[in-house]
């Protein structure tokens, strides 16, 4: 059920950097070059999941069970979750232990939006443990759900950011239009230069071996 409307994002620019030589890539360009569907937010594989999901957030919304800061947050950002855009933000090759990693443009101040992270939600599966572009779909945070946001394949900025003990970017919950998203939004001042990263969490740990420099 992939019903996002690329066209709304042809006007999109990724700044990518690798060996000290710059490029901006249209989203048809970036696909190209690094194997992947552009799509900046969650599509569904099944229709019969999109309504079960919505009809059950839109149930837990009139029973008032939903966390108020994810409704703020949906609130908040609702128009950069109806229509995403390009962060100020560069993709930037690291090295072969740490890939891509995600660099600020310019300087970012608290609360700037980065983007949701993007890809299809789908019901979890046993091959998900060795798919380390799956992020868990939750409709309230603790709570345990069926599926999750796989962005091996599809995915955009979002799927580009590294893991850090000291992360300048939140991880949180926004509900809009009656679904969850997960949202990265500034949590510090962010320089220029300065990558972006989040705290994947124990979780994501307890299956993987992190870098030394991960190491507590």
């Amino acid at each position: 059920m992939l019903i996002f409307k690329k066209n709304i994002c042809d006007h999109h620019r990724i700044i990518v950097e690798r060996d000290d030589k710059s490029s901006v890539l249209t989203p048809a360009e970036f696909e190209a070059a690094f194997g992947l569907v552009y799509l900046p937010r969650i599509e569904f594989a099944h229709w019969k999941d999109f309504v079960a999901i919505s009809r059950k957030i839109g149930k837990f919304c009139n029973k008032g069970m939903l966390d108020q800061k994810q409704l703020a947050l949906g609130d908040y950002f609702k128009k950069e979750i109806q229509e995403p855009t390009v962060p100020p933000v560069r993709l930037r090759w690291i090295d072969e232990t740490f890939g891509w990693g995600v660099f600020a443009e310019q300087d970012l101040k608290p609360m700037d939006y980065i983007g949701e992270y993007g890809g299809i939600v789908r019901r979890k599966k046993k091959s998900d443990l060795k798919n380390a572009y799956c992020f868990e779909y939750s409709i309230v945070k603790e709570v345990y759900t069926h599926y999750a946001i796989d962005a091996l394949n599809h995915g955009a900025i979002t799927r580009f950011i590294n893991h850090s003990l000291t992360p300048n970017l939140m991880s949180d919950l926004a509900v809009y239009q009656n679904l969850s998203h997960t949202i990265f939004y500034v949590s510090r001042l962010i320089k220029k230069g300065e990558q972006l990263c989040i705290n994947y969490g124990p979780d994501y740990w307890k299956i993987r071996t992190p870098p030394q420099e991960f190491k507590n």
